[in-house]
């Protein structure tokens, strides 16, 4: 398995990143949900957060995406999430922060390649 620095281009392409991310730490951690890697991307001065997950293969990728659903539904974030073969996106803003929803809307279609 290759580490998550290799896939970074194709993360952001995937994701039709360009303006303004910057890398950070992932939230929650690749330890917290069992990967072997992650990335973070944000934006500076902006709520919006982006971590993807590089796991063994897509179950684990998968099953770590239930269990964040999980935690997310106990919070007030909102959330864009998909898995694409190993790697899962967890994307999330406040609920009420406008500037920050529209930052992550329509991420999990663009990493999954739905139009």
């Amino acid at each position: 398995m290759t580490g998550i620095a290799e896939e970074r281009d194709r993360i952001l392409a995937l994701l039709r990143l360009t303006d303004g991310v910057q890398d950070t730490d992932a939230v929650p951690t690749a330890e917290d949900v069992g990967a072997a890697d992650a990335l973070g991307l944000d934006w500076p001065d902006e709520q919006a957060h982006v971590s993807v997950y590089l796991f063994a293969d897509y179950a684990d990728a998968a099953a770590a995406q239930e269990r964040l659903r999980g935690y997310a539904a106990q919070t007030g974030l909102s959330v864009e999430t998909a898995v694409n073969g190993d790697l899962l996106l967890w994307a999330v803003a406040p609920g009420d922060d406008d500037q920050a929803l529209a930052r992550i809307d329509g991420l999990a279609g663009s990493f999954s390649g739905r139009e």
